[in-house]
């Protein structure tokens, strides 16, 4: 009997050792396999290696049960070794996982579904302890196990079509038996299901599967509904042959803005569906027109089989631009950039509170972390900068070999086609800077290789915003390679005092005045001073001109409203609708809807709440007939389409006709925030505008009046500064400069805008006249671009020259005018002349 005893404690023994064994092996390729998934390991030439390290430990623990006698075909799933059998298999699941990255057949799975596959592993390893738990606990076990049966059931029949090609794969060290990892997940499924549960169990089992499938089916169901939706409102289009707009913009006000509109409208562009998974084998390159990585969303998969959306790849790319706000995402790409990441930015920073305005420069480091391949892996990094009101890009420079290389200012076409044929044809060195609506800008760096660090530097002038009593510099935001790693100097100096300036926590001041520190990317970095008067003796001067920096006090005009506009969208609230519908009772109230204005009453206010449940609105300031007597009031957020989204369409053609007259519409805004829409068109000057709260509003309107904007040749006002800048003949010679040249960047700018406005929506609005003052000032606008090609042969075949009489590219050290190479000799002779004549005078004497 003890020799008995003493065999049974040496094979419990044994077996916990191989349980250990195993626990801890399964806990080693877990921690690298998260390590790896969120740490970026760039050193590492390819992910094959590390696949390799998860299938050498799962191989290792298959030996080892090989030696013991619990590896077989028929072994592995007997009762006493199922357990180890689970084990096992979940080692070849994290290998299989890996291998993946090389060899796709899942995309990257959605964050829940890694969480499912997760909760579904452990509890299929916990079954080894299930005599031992209490009653609630194993039926825990059984619901959690029904819903586990459901996963690995959908994950086999999703691989199934693979599996003669994996049969085939196993002759090369078995790796082909990966894909049949799900099936044998299934089958332990099973094989626990019949050597532990009871009828109890069973039950439990049984809630857990159909939980599991109710949820898919609840989702399938919404799906259906809201396609639907769409189709009807596609369809019925027809019935409204006069609408203006692209029938994807009334998709996209109507449809609900959540998580599963996301994925229908990503349906085929980033998450797999039944075509491309049954359907065809596809080995062509796919049109890159979101740039987002391919996900795998089994609920998205299993809903396309119920119905798919009609709308074209276009018009759902273009419904995302809006309601994702990721218009960056949407950017034409000639490369590939999903392997690039910003390793190191450094921010250098010049703030002049007392002519609020700032000039920043912004180093960027992109590193190409993917795996060597033929081609070099080469990439394409685009970046999309959101700029402050009234900013503007005055430099840009490339690192070339080691060495930078300035940007020249050129027609906007001309940049385009040089960059694109560079970049498509020849792959070698530009980089190129445009702008684009709603205060932003995108650069464009190629070619980005595994072989070194690219880095460029853009400069921008900004003005700064001024909002209760502060003055307020706030970081330059961008989109593009993930800076999620990156880390940040920021270095800036307060030039023309810093009374009463709020340091951020963690800078040191140097000898030299400049205030520095090192830390992760900050985007949210801001820095704010006490807002003071603007000095009267501040100027600039530049071709025989004087620039000059006042503070804009608005005047206002007698100004009698008899038609409120309410341009209704879902950032509005019942009281804001409610407390402007109670004061406008003695006036006419319009909304417009169904393509036409409605006039608002008692009876019909209904329509008005109707009309807030839309994403966003553009409202036809063109069908505004008086507008001198009308005010249209609207409220905004970032989500709405660009101009250029419907720049096609009848609706701008119109607009284009009616601002053409130079008509301004009167504009009040609720609050700060604007839509891209009216921000866009505030920006090109076709608004009297001003923004407040209700209660400010109804002051206006009870004393009759509205702001009158006063902008031409000789002045242009920036509104969050509240500053105006003054160009004016140069009267007095005797003058000399004793502000920045960002005085007459900006104010070239902003004097463009002014000139393109009406003419925005007609192709031909870029003239010669309109590049040539944006050259001089050097500014990036809606007619010039900044660009760096590899060599000066480069610009003379595109025809991109140089403005010798311009400003250049603004640099740190432009605080006044820097003189040119030739004034320079100028100076060093007047020296030499000064000091020979004193020491002759000295030895005279």
């Amino acid at each position: 009997m003890e020799i008995e005893n003493t065999t049974s404690g040496n094979k419990d023994h044994d077996q916990s050792k191989r349980f250990l064994t195993g626990y801890v092996l399964l806990i080693v390729s877990s921690i690298v396999y998260v390590i790896v998934e969120n740490i970026n390991i760039e050193k590492l030439q390819s992910s094959f290696s590390l696949f390799v390290v998860h299938y050498v430990i799962a191989i290792a623990y298959l030996l080892y049960l090989y030696h013991h006698n619990e590896f077989g075909i028929m072994k592995s799933f007997q009762k006493k070794t199922i357990d180890r059998t689970i084990i096992l298999t979940n080692l070849f699941l994290i290998s299989a996982y890996s291998l993946n990255r090389d060899i796709a057949v899942f995309e990257d799975s959605v964050e829940w579904f890694c969480v499912y596959l997760i909760i579904s592993s452990i509890v299929l390893l916990s079954f080894r302890f299930f005599s031992d738990l209490p009653a609630w606990v194993k039926r825990l076990q059984a619901f959690f196990l029904g819903c586990a049966m459901v996963l690995y059931l959908y994950m086999t029949l999703y691989v199934v079509n693979f599996m003669p090609v994996g049969a085939i794969g196993m002759i090369a060290l078995g790796i082909g038996g990966h894909i049949f990892v799900p099936l044998i997940l299934l089958v332990c499924g099973v094989l626990i299901i019949q050597f532990r549960f009871n009828r109890t169990e069973i039950t439990w089992l049984v809630v857990g599967s159909i939980s599991a499938i109710l949820i898919c089916v609840a989702f399938v169901t919404e799906w259906k509904k809201r396609m639907n939706a769409i189709e009807k409102f596609a369809n019925q289009s027809v019935l409204n042959p006069h609408t203006e707009l692209p029938i994807w913009i009334r998709v996209g006000q109507t449809i609900p803005n959540d998580w599963i509109t996301q994925r229908i409208l990503k349906s085929d562009l980033v998450y797999s569906t039944r075509t491309d998974r049954w359907d065809s084998w596809d080995f062509m390159p796919r049109t890159v027109t979101w740039d987002e990585a391919r996900k795998h969303d089994p609920l998205v998969l299993l809903a396309s089989f119920s119905s798919t959306i009609s709308l074209n790849r276009e018009e759902r790319v273009n419904i995302l631009r809006v309601l994702s706000d990721s218009r960056h995402r949407s950017n034409e790409r000639l490369w590939t950039g999903k392997d690039l990441s910003i390793p190191y930015i450094v921010s250098d920073i010049d703030v002049y509170p007392h002519l609020r305005l700032a000039y920043t420069e912004k180093y960027f480091n992109i590193r190409n972390s993917g795996p060597a391949r033929w081609n070099g892996n080469t990439q394409e990094a685009i970046f999309t900068f959101q700029l402050p009101e009234g900013s503007v890009v005055t430099s840009l420079s490339l690192w070339i070999e080691g060495k930078e290389e300035k940007a020249i200012l050129t027609s906007k076409q001309k940049a385009t086609k040089a960059y694109q044929q560079i970049v498509g044809v020849e792959r070698r060195d530009p980089s190129v800077v445009h702008w684009q609506e709603g205060n932003t800008v995108t650069v464009r760096v190629f070619p980005c290789t595994i072989n070194e660090e690219r880095k460029f530097k853009i400069g921008i002038t900004s003005p700064l915003v001024v909002e209760n009593g502060k003055t307020i510099y706030r970081n330059i935001t961008f989109q593009g390679p993930t800076a999620s790693h990156a880390q940040e100097v920021i270095r800036f100096r307060m030039i023309g005092g810093e009374e009463d300036a709020v340091i951020p926590s963690g800078f040191e001041k140097d000898d030299e005045g400049f205030y520095r520190r090192e830390s992760a990317y900050d985007a949210e970095f801001s820095l704010a001073t006490s807002t003071q008067p603007i000095p009267s003796n501040n100027q600039f001067i530049f071709q025989n001109h004087l620039y000059k920096i006042e503070e804009y006090t608005p005047i206002y005009r007698p100004q009698i409203i008899k038609k409120l506009y309410l341009d209704l969208n879902n950032s509005w609230t019942k009281d804001e609708l409610g407390e402007l519908l109670e004061f406008a009772k003695q006036r006419e109230v319009f909304v417009y809807r169904h393509d036409s204005f409605i006039q608002l009453t008692q009876e019909n206010q209904s329509i008005a709440y109707e009309l807030m449940k839309r994403n966003y609105s553009l409202f036809p300031f063109h069908l505004i007939k008086d507008s001198e007597q009308s005010l249209v009031i609207t409220k905004g957020q970032t989500v709405s389409p660009h101009l250029s989204d419907f720049k096609e369409s009848e609706f701008a053609r119109a607009m284009e006709k009616y601002f053409s007259d130079n008509r301004k519409c009167l504009v009040y805004n609720l609050g700060v925030e604007t839509s891209a829409y009216v921000r866009s068109l505030r920006e090109l000057r076709a608004f009297e505008f001003l923004h407040g709260s209700i209660d400010e509003l109804i002051t206006l309107l009870n004393e009759n009046k509205f702001v009158a904007t006063q902008e031409d040749n000789s002045q242009t006002i920036i509104h969050d500064a509240r500053i105006v800048i003054r160009k004016q003949p140069l009267s007095d010679t005797t003058i000399s400069s004793n502000a920045p040249d960002h005085l007459a960047r900006l104010f070239a700018y902003n004097n463009v805008l002014r000139k393109v406005g009406r003419n925005y929506f007609n192709d031909d609005f870029i003239n010669q006249d309109l590049v040539d003052e944006a050259s001089t000032a050097y500014v990036v606008s809606p007619v010039s671009s900044l660009i760096v090609l590899e060599t000066a042969k480069d610009y003379e075949r595109f025809d991109i020259k140089d403005n010798d009489n311009s400003l250049k590219n603004a640099s740190k050290q432009s605080d006044g005018a820097v003189p040119e190479p030739h004034e320079w000799a100028l100076i060093i002779i007047a020296l030499l002349v000064v000091l020979y004549f004193k020491f002759y005078h000295t030895r005279s004497s």
